[in-house]
This record gives structure tokens, C-alpha cells and sequence, in this order.
């Protein structure tokens, strides 16, 4: 059994020998949409149960490779997407509601412990450096300790 993809359609296509002619010929047993989610039943009455099986081997595989593709394409674009996200509802914060705000919430929540169980832990955030700027004085390197060591009391109101 062969499987074609032509056009709109899959095309199953069932080879056999013709004995006048000594050679293989093929014949067109059935069509199904290509672009099909489910297993078509109606379309492959045509086929035999060996035929029938070895085509849904094919459509299985075929839908998992789908569903890969897919899959990857929304982690390509996961960060553009939140991104955008973020915009709308910086834009029309006001327009969600409660539940839509915890829904978003729970599956930010959902992301990131995705993230963390395939290994991907979430960044540390950057300390402020302080940034010395060349002629800039220090402020409290020119203080001096009072002298002998005395520090004023509480009492003396300073």
C-alpha cells in the first residue's frame, strides 16, 4: 500500500501483478482529505484489513509528526506571545476580569514549572551595580571619627 499526498487529498494506492501484461500496475483504491484530525473511516471501506491497518500506522505517525511541528512552533514563539500579553493587558487591564486574571496566572504558574522540570530554572535576576563615575566624590570617605574615640549620648539631642 502507498500513500500519496496529492493536492487536497491522500490517495491510497494499491499495487498488484497483472499477469497478461507481466507487469505491476497500481490502482487508486481511496481518498481522504489531507487535511484531516481524525482516522477516515468512511473513505477506506474500499480497503482490507492489512491495508486498513497499515494505514492507520501511517496516519498515527503522520499526526505525531503534526503534533511535534506544532509544538515547536509554539515554543518558538512563546516569548513574542507573552510579550504581546503583556501589552494587551497594559493596554486594557481594566477589561479582564477576575477570573480570566487568575486563569492567566495559573498558567504563567503552569510555564514556569515546565521550564523548571525540563531543566530551564529561572534566571537570577541582575544586581545594581554601584557605578563609580570618575571625579564623582564620595560623600562619607571625608568623614572623620570624632575624636578619642567618644560618641555623643542619646541625651545630648544630636
Amino acid at each position: 500500500m502507498q500513500f500519496r499526498e496529492q493536492g487536497k487529498k491522500i490517495q491510497c494506492i494499491r499495487s498488484f501483478y497483472d499477469p497478461v501484461s507481466k507487469r505491476s500496475r497500481q490502482k487508486l483504491v481511496s481518498a481522504f482529505d489531507r487535511y484531516t484530525d481524525k482516522f477516515p473511516s468512511v473513505e477506506v471501506a474500499e480497503l482490507t484489513e492489512p491495508e486498513r491497518q497499515e494505514l492507520a500506522v501511517w496516519f498515527e505517525a503522520r499526526q505525531a509528526v503534526k503534533a511535534e511541528r506544532l509544538n515547536q512552533k509554539r515554543v518558538m514563539s512563546a516569548a513574542g506571545t507573552l510579550v504581546e500579553l503583556a501589552q494587551s493587558i497594559r493596554a486594557t487591564g481594566a477589561a479582564m476580569t477576575d477570573s480570566e486574571a487568575a486563569a492567566t496566572w495559573g498558567a504563567l504558574s503552569g510555564v514556569a514549572k515546565a521550564l523548571r522540570k525540563v531543566g530551564h530554572p529561572k534566571p537570577k535576576r541582575e544586581s545594581l551595580a554601584v557605578v563609580v563615575v570618575l571625579g564623582q566624590a564620595d560623600l562619607l570617605a571625608d568623614v572623620v571619627e570624632p575624636v578619642g574615640g567618644v560618641t555623643p549620648s542619646s541625651s545630648m539631642g544630636v
